[in-house]
């Protein structure tokens, strides 16, 4: 029923818009690092050098007490317990904006020609697919934006602006994390889609795989040692979001079981064609592994860690929707010569 184009949109989508969404936290939880002025000179000092503790960097040795003096409060406080240096950042939004990219043109592609993906854009009248089109446009916008940004001289750009383009990053991501799956719950003809469970699914592996995309982008940073303590935090964080993904899934699960229509598809999902994508790939690789690996974690400087993290979570993501949308071959929707007993279901 789902092409291969209108799957990895899926994924893509979902895993570049989660990742705008937990970078454009990122970015306000970092605000001081915008906005820095040249240091002051001090007469018998020279040039004060700046602090960067802001950026999560930590202080070099040699600053000397005057020039900690000098730098504002406010900037030293930026970051708290999330601060990151800017070399994160300009690694994390390019990886962000590449999986956004790809969905684009996932979808462009399945779409069949570039200029319905323009009209959803136009329509005169608001749907849920032409909220799915701006939200997706608003974040390769934002993501864009912020991909040029950190890989430039952007120490001079206000604050204000900023925080502006972060919550356009976060709200426009979000939205789009919960479309990928709104957008099967919109189909009436899968009963198995028809469950509140299923954009919850899909919005919790989202935000995962956007922190996964964060891990990844941390494993290409000199060191990670100056902001471990923001990379526990972001694995801790993680960890919730698998554990929800987890008991979203057993619900979700159950609900198939429970209904008639969907029976054959759970049979298949659970002990049937689908058995070894669903335990294997999607529970043991996608949720157990990273809750695994995510322990203690980056414990030192362990750059090919966040790597694995990053590979299994992203992997449990492509499995979901996988899962999910092959749910629809076994619906009874789609099998009538099942509903009238002229079949035997599918499936052992």
């Amino acid at each position: 029923m789902f092409s291969e184009l209108a799957i990895a949109y899926l994924f893509f989508g979902g895993t570049g818009a989660g990742a705008c969404v937990v970078l454009g936290l990122l970015e306000c939880a970092n605000i001081g690092r915008y906005g820095v002025r040249p240091a002051p000179s001090i007469p018998g000092l020279g040039a004060v050098a700046p602090d960067l503790s802001a950026s999560g960097l930590g202080a070099p040795a040699s600053v000397s007490p005057a020039s900690r003096l000098s730098t504002p409060a406010g900037e030293r406080r930026a970051g708290g317990s999330f601060a990151v240096p800017h070399e994160l950042m300009a690694r994390g939004w390019p990886l962000g904006l590449l999986f956004l990219a790809a969905g684009a043109l996932c979808l462009m592609a399945d779409l069949g020609r570039p200029e319905r993906m323009i009209a959803l854009w136009i329509a005169p009248r608001p749907t849920v697919v032409t909220l799915g089109a701006w939200a997706l446009l608003l974040t390769l916008l934002a993501a864009t934006f912020f991909a040029v940004a950190a890989n430039g001289d952007c120490s001079r750009m206000a604050p204000g602006l900023v925080l502006v383009a972060a919550a356009v990053a976060v709200i426009a991501g979000a939205v789009t994390t919960a479309y990928t799956g709104v957008l099967l719950g919109s189909l009436p003809s899968v009963v198995a889609f028809a469950s509140p469970l299923v954009p919850v699914l899909f919005c919790l592996s989202s935000l995962s795989c956007g922190v996964a995309v964060v891990f990844a982008a941390s494993s290409f940073v000199n060191s990670r040692s100056s902001f471990g303590g923001a990379l526990r935090r972001l694995a801790r964080i993680d960890g919730a979001l698998i554990g929800a993904e987890g008991l979203a899934l057993a619900l979700y699960t159950a609900h198939l079981f429970a209904q008639p229509a969907t029976l054959a598809g759970a049979r298949a999902l659970v002990q049937g064609e689908m058995a070894v994508l669903f335990w294997v790939v999607l529970v043991a690789g996608g949720l157990v592994a990273p809750l695994i690996l995510e322990r203690r974690y980056p414990a030192g400087d362990r750059q090919v860690k966040g790597l694995w993290i990053a590979f299994c979570v992203l992997l449990g993501g492509v499995a979901l929707r996988l899962c999910v949308t092959d749910l629809a071959a076994f619906d009874l929707s789609q099998m009538p010569e099942f509903a009238f007993g002229l079949v035997g279901p599918p499936g052992p």
